[in-house]
């Protein structure tokens, strides 16, 4: 690990913040979120509005549009990261609205609802509906045809992001993204692998952190297995979109991320695994503070960009 990510370490280690095992959930949402503290303001774009999605059972959810290319005609669908319980499309702005600046896509970033209010399986619907939203209204909220439609999330974000996927693909004559995009995920509740033992302490995600987490969200441990909580064990991945997953070297979640990228290439899935060297969980958070975030972030960006461009004629 390099000095940079160190130093990090070591300055959150003497700021005074509680482990999340020691905090309500009241407690927890008064911190401010990484992107908050190390990313800085949001880039001003060209389109930053709010939209209104119905979930299923008929709430609006809250979200918000992001792009800076009139042309563009790809659209992302966003879940923040947060373990289902913390993290809001406001507190990930300076992000969400960088990667549609850096990718030319519009970004269309989603308030689901949050645990233990809205334990699960209320998260994974909401994602539901927001990807049936932007795939029935994406070419209106471009103002153009939908050409590539993107689904992406980080962390429990990008559990969503994926199970969301999984359960369209599963039904016959709807739009499907045309590419998923998985942020260090979380991908079993088993909390077992060589990496939540080898970096279960001391590398800003803990694996008690992760229990606290998973308490909150799916306070049943049986549930916990369900291949809509855990997206490792579903019997069958076949049908899912082309992926990009991006895991980080000093994670807890590294291999499980890893291992689910393996399952889909087994099914099929045309899946690049992309292990970040150097960084830590939520290193997007930091690609303005540390160097290998920084080049993790850019590598995120080309691959969207590489995914998203019109094939040449």
């Amino acid at each position: 690990m390099d000095h940079a990510t160190t130093d990090l370490l070591r300055r959150t280690r003497t700021r005074g913040r509680q482990p999340l095992s020691g905090l309500s959930v009241q407690q927890a949402r008064q911190y401010p979120s990484w992107f908050e503290l190390l990313f800085g303001p949001a880039p001003e774009l060209a389109v930053m509005r709010d939209v209104r999605i119905a979930a299923a059972d008929g709430t609006p959810l809250h979200a918000r549009l992001y792009c800076d290319d009139p042309h563009a005609d790809s659209l992302i669908v966003y879940f923040h990261g947060g373990g289902w319980v913390l993290g809001s499309v406001a507190s990930f702005e300076s992000y969400t609205a960088l990667l549609a600046q850096r990718t030319g896509c519009a970004l269309l970033s989603v308030d689901y609802r949050l645990a233990p209010e809205h334990p699960f399986p209320t998260p994974v619907r909401d994602a539901e509906s927001a990807l049936q939203f932007a795939a029935a209204q994406g070419a209106q909220l471009l103002g153009r045809p939908l050409r590539r439609l993107v689904v992406m999330g980080d962390s429990a974000g990008a559990t969503l992001a994926t199970v969301a996927a999984r359960k369209r693909a599963r039904l016959e004559g709807l739009r499907q993204p045309d590419l998923q995009v998985l942020l260090y995920p979380v991908t079993d509740a088993a909390c077992d692998t060589p990496s939540y033992r080898e970096f279960a302490e001391g590398h800003l995600l803990s694996a008690s952190d992760m229990q606290w987490f998973w308490g909150h969200y799916c306070a049943d441990p049986a549930l916990r297995l369900h291949a809509d909580a855990s997206p490792l064990r579903a019997a069958d991945l076949q049908g899912l979109p082309p992926t990009l997953l991006f895991s980080a070297e000093y994670d807890p979640l590294r291999d499980e991320g890893e291992a689910y990228g393996r399952r889909l290439q087994q099914a099929g899935v045309d899946c690049q695994v992309h292990r970040c060297p150097g960084v830590l969980h939520s290193f997007v958070a930091m690609a303005k503070v540390l160097p290998q975030a920084a080049a993790a972030f850019d590598a995120i960006c080309d691959g969207l960009r590489l995914r998203i461009r019109p094939a040449q004629t």
